[in-house]
């Protein structure tokens, strides 16, 4: 269900981006919208996922988004496209409508480049460490926090009983953290996991690209 969400998502913020071929009397003109350019796009949207294991690595993957982008030299329009990725341990070929494992550095940031046939360079940093970092485990309890984050979505889902009866299931959002932290007691967590969706805007050096992050934060 997250996953066809985020596909809506993304379908929807690609016809927004793009900057669709005009057909205009020539019904052969929107043909032009193939292939892959090697050139930067003016804009970026990037799905991230993180799955974090308590006391452990985060496994991060970066699904790049495709869309149409219109070469203004050439004034063609393409569908898809193909960079260098290049991070502090490995550099390698991406293309558009991919996913990709990526490292994160020791301070829970994601840093990379992009880099385009001209040489031209995109740098990114995404610090992640407010959402890494965002629940601490206290003997039988775990303390959450709100985070910084755009459009943000995050479920503490937990069961509590009700004048003694069947357990109802809560989800809390952050805007009920009270002073920006809740706490929950282990025995009431439906899950092991808390789920998270959100967004970081203007993204890169050029200050251009959005960056979509979801995913689950295992607090046992």
């Amino acid at each position: 269900m997250k996953r066809l969400w985020l596909l809506l998502v993304s379908i929807v913020l690609c016809f927004v981006a793009c900057d669709m071929p005009a057909t205009g009397g020539n019904p052969g003109e929107g043909s032009l919208c193939k292939g892959v350019t090697k050139n930067h796009a003016n804009k970026y949207y990037f799905d991230l996922t993180l799955k974090c294991r308590y006391r452990g690595k985060c496994d991060v993957k970066l699904f790049f988004d495709a869309g149409y982008y219109r070469d203004s030299l050439s004034s063609r329009c393409f569908s898809d496209y193909e960079l260098d990725f290049v991070t502090t341990e490995t550099s390698k070929k991406v293309l558009s409508a991919k996913e990709y494992n990526v490292p994160l550095e020791s301070d829970d940031h994601l840093r990379f480049s992009l880099i385009d046939i001209n040489n031209v360079e995109k740098k990114y940093d995404i610090d992640l460490s407010g959402i890494i970092n965002s629940y601490t485990v206290r003997g039988d309890s775990v303390e959450v926090k709100s985070f910084e984050c755009l459009n943000r979505m995050v479920i503490y889902r937990y069961r509590v009983a009700k004048n003694n009866g069947p357990h109802d299931i809560i989800d809390l959002y952050p805007d009920s953290l009270r002073n920006g932290k809740y706490v929950f007691y282990q025995d009431n967590l439906l899950f092991d996991e808390i789920y998270f969706n959100c967004s970081f805007g203007v993204q890169s050096s050029f200050k251009t690209d959005s960056v979509y992050i979801h995913g689950d934060l295992y607090w046992r």
